[in-house]
Parts: C-alpha cells; structure tokens; sequence
C-alpha cells in the first residue's frame, strides 16, 4: 500500500478497479500537490474518463425527481496548454436518470468549471464543492438553483 501524501496509486493500471470507499480513502491520504502533479498525460484522461463513466451510478432518482438539466463539466489543464485549455464532458439529468452524452448540444442549463485534482477531491467527498467554490477552485454559471441540488441528487463519496 502506498504511504500517506504519495500517490503511487494514479500510475497503476487498478484505478479504474477501485470501488468508491478505496479511491476516498487514497485520494484523502494524497497530497494535494502530488495530486496536481499526477494528475496530468495519461493518468488525467483515465481518472476523468472514469469519473464520468461512474457518475450514472451515482445518481440518487428518488432525489432527481423534477430536475432536468444538461450540465458541462469543463476540467482546466488539457494538453500542454495550461488552464486555458479544457476537456468538456456533457450530462444530462432527467427523468431520474444521468447520461453521459457523446455530442456536444447546442447549450447547458449549468456550466461547472475546475481543475481534475478539486474534482477529483469533490466527487470523493474529500472536499464540499461550497468551499471549492469560496476558494475560487471550482466556478459554477448558469442555474445557480439547478447547480445547487446537484450535491443533493448525486451521492458524493464513498456511501
């Protein structure tokens, strides 16, 4: 098992095999920084691939119920261009269901935008999505009301 503050965890081949509870319990004994420093190449795309994979299955429908929403999720730091640059995964929430969509529609009801490493901590239940936003790490536009039952319809973290 890796030591607290390392993230040898984000190079192995398992990260996709960790069930919820174990990528907690590891992304709270990481570091931030070395979070941010691993979470770059191919480690980035196959922790944000799995993060959106997942996040169906986290969807709470009894709570859903009433919200219809499409979501943009726009993680900063693509590529080699710095934080200008972004990787967008699209949502929809309806219905009592998630759908990760495959093309882009022409708008989003809510427009979240953060780094892999808050996002990373956010969905673990690491850290509360209201202080990444007060600490200016994750912005949120569009409908602030929809935006703010998105804790309450998914499940965040590892129960």
């Amino acid at each position: 098992m890796t030591e607290r503050g390392s993230a040898g965890w984000l190079e192995s081949d398992g990260l996709t095999s960790l069930d919820a509870r174990e990528l907690a319990r590891l992304v709270d004994q990481t570091s931030e920084r070395e979070l941010r420093h691993r979470l770059t190449g191919g480690v980035r795309e196959i922790a944000l691939r799995e993060i959106f994979r997942r996040m169906p299955e986290y969807l709470r429908p009894a709570r859903a119920a009433g919200f219809d929403a499409v979501v943009t999720w726009q993680i900063t730091g693509a590529g080699d261009g710095g934080p200008a640059q972004v990787d967008e995964f699209w949502i929809r929430v309806g219905d009592g269901r998630c759908t990760l969509l495959t093309d882009r529609p022409a708008s989003a009801d809510i427009s979240i935008r953060t780094d892999p490493a808050t996002l990373l901590r956010v969905v673990t239940g690491i850290e509360d999505p209201v202080h990444a936003v007060l600490k200016q790490r994750l912005s949120v536009r569009g409908d602030l009301a929809l935006a703010a039952r998105l804790t309450k319809i998914f499940a965040v973290g590892p129960d």
